[in-house]
């Protein structure tokens, strides 16, 4: 299918689950009629059909591959479910004498984070949602210390005594895996076709608040070391792809751009009391 005259893949596959990509919607029909012949069938009954609209937000709430395809609706799914598991372990958190602090963090790490962490290289956040998920982050190291009101404690020492970084660190560091990994690959991919149609702006601006997206997310990590690269063409595209296949510069470039983005949250952790 062709966007703006550039192409993106009509179908993306999931092991049995498939989903077809158009302007319209897909005619089951003649998409049966060609199964047909390599002995496949299509059940109807599961079939769904997802209108993404800026206008219409049902399809915020439709899942691919067990995860919401809007990044909120993920986020809050993998909260909820992030919790769950959090609670299920209250009487090992209480164990204050019994189990080292670090057994705790590693048990925290393999059952409760990586829920919560699911897919997360892929979120676009406003530095606002960033704070918001850190807060909730902050939460869970809270409890697993047992530390309850009315003890307080910094920022700075919670992380330190857990030897842990702000989540939204760590959802940077995936994000620029994630980019590098995809620019490696071969450009006739279906994930890299994507990436260079979705990485191009064009036609005209919508009304009303911008969504933050992948690119002016990336685009915001860049800044942050005053990276002469910007994610508005695809000569852009292609100069970064270029730096991607050296890993050793791409690795000390996302270096940078994570110690930048620390250095600017760990200003006023002295500062936070929770």
């Amino acid at each position: 299918m062709l966007v703006h005259g550039r192409e993106i893949p009509n179908e993306i596959a999931y092991a049995d689950d498939v989903d077809f990509i158009g302007h319209d919607f897909a005619n089951i029909a003649k998409i049966q009629e060609t199964l047909e012949k390599y002995q496949l069938k299509v059940n109807t009954d599961k079939t769904e059909f997802t209108l993404l609209s800026k206008s219409e937000e049902d399809w915020k709430k439709v899942k691919k591959v067990g995860s919401p395809i809007d990044d909120n609706e993920d986020i809050e799914r993998r909260k909820q479910l992030s919790s769950t598991a959090l609670s299920r372990l209250n009487n090992l958190w209480l164990k204050d004498n019994k189990i080292k602090t670090a057994t705790k963090i590693h048990l925290y790490k393999s059952l409760v984070k990586s829920i919560l962490l699911c897919n997360c290289s892929t979120w676009a956040l406003t530095q606002t949602e960033e704070e918001k998920l850190n807060a909730f982050y902050r939460k869970q190291l809270k409890k697993i210390l047992n530390i309850k009101f009315p003890v307080k404690i910094t920022n700075k020492s919670l992380y330190k005594k857990c030897q842990q970084k702000p989540l939204s660190l760590q959802i940077l560091e995936s994000r620029w895996k994630l980019f590098g990994h995809i620019l490696r690959r071969h450009r006739d991919i279906r994930a890299n076709k994507a990436t260079r149609a979705y990485f191009i702006q064009y036609g005209k601006n919508h009304r009303g608040r911008p969504r933050a997206t992948l690119p002016t997310v990336l685009n915001r990590d860049l800044a942050l070391i005053d990276h002469e690269i910007r994610l508005h063409s695809s000569d852009e595209l292609d100069k970064i792809t270029a730096l991607a296949q050296d890993r050793r510069q791409w690795h000390e470039m996302t270096v940078k751009i994570e110690r930048a983005a620390e250095a600017s949250q760990t200003e006023n952790w002295d500062a936070s009391r929770h």
